[in-house]
């Protein structure tokens, strides 16, 4: 059967096959093949797409909020989005827009290791809590929406190893005098 024209068609196929068929397709299927072009990224600063780190972005997801290129962009309800947001958007069958915020587990890392620094004590309690987000969070996924690398939560688990050895010393010291 040929394809057809519109990305949703309720009771497809009758004068083929004598069955109705209930047919939801990608926009992209059935736009021309010119209106899509990929050429790589050759200036540095330009930004990228978001699944396509060598392709210049040239649209942004309104339901992820993810700079996307010619390849991941297409129409729905109005709306840019990419292919991953449309099938999150087919999966809840409702146009409810994301959440365009995520818990930036890495920051938090690095906070409750530096903060108590300068308010004291506190150090006890949170670089542990610091160093278990580092080994818990890790491979959770992204840090954020945007693509970030992971050397926050290595300076935080160093910085949290540091500051439970220091204490750990400090408390020796305490313990068992300057002997030690």
């Amino acid at each position: 059967m040929p394809l057809p024209d519109r990305p949703v068609v309720h009771n497809y196929g009758w004068n083929f096959t004598q069955a109705n068929h209930y047919i939801r397709l990608f926009p992209a299927v059935i736009r021309s093949n010119d209106a899509v072009r990929a050429e790589e990224v050759l200036e540095g600063g330009q930004s990228t797409c978001f699944f396509h780190p060598k392709l210049p972005a040239t649209a942004l997801c309104d339901v992820s909020g993810r700079l996307i290129c010619d390849l991941c962009q297409t129409e729905w309800n109005g709306q840019t989005v990419s292919f991953e947001a449309l099938q999150s958007l087919l999966a809840d069958n409702t146009s409810v827009k994301q959440e365009r915020r995520c818990t930036k587990w890495d920051d938090i890392a690095l906070s409750l290791v530096i903060f108590p620094v300068i308010l004291g004590p506190f150090v006890v309690l949170t670089a542990p809590v610091a160093l278990g987000i580092c080994a818990v969070k890790w491979r959770a996924g992204p840090t954020s929406l945007l693509r970030r690398s992971r050397w926050r939560y290595v300076v935080a688990a160093l910085l949290a190893i540091l500051e439970i050895g220091y204490g750990g010393f400090m408390v020796a010291t305490l313990f068992f005098g300057a002997d030690f």
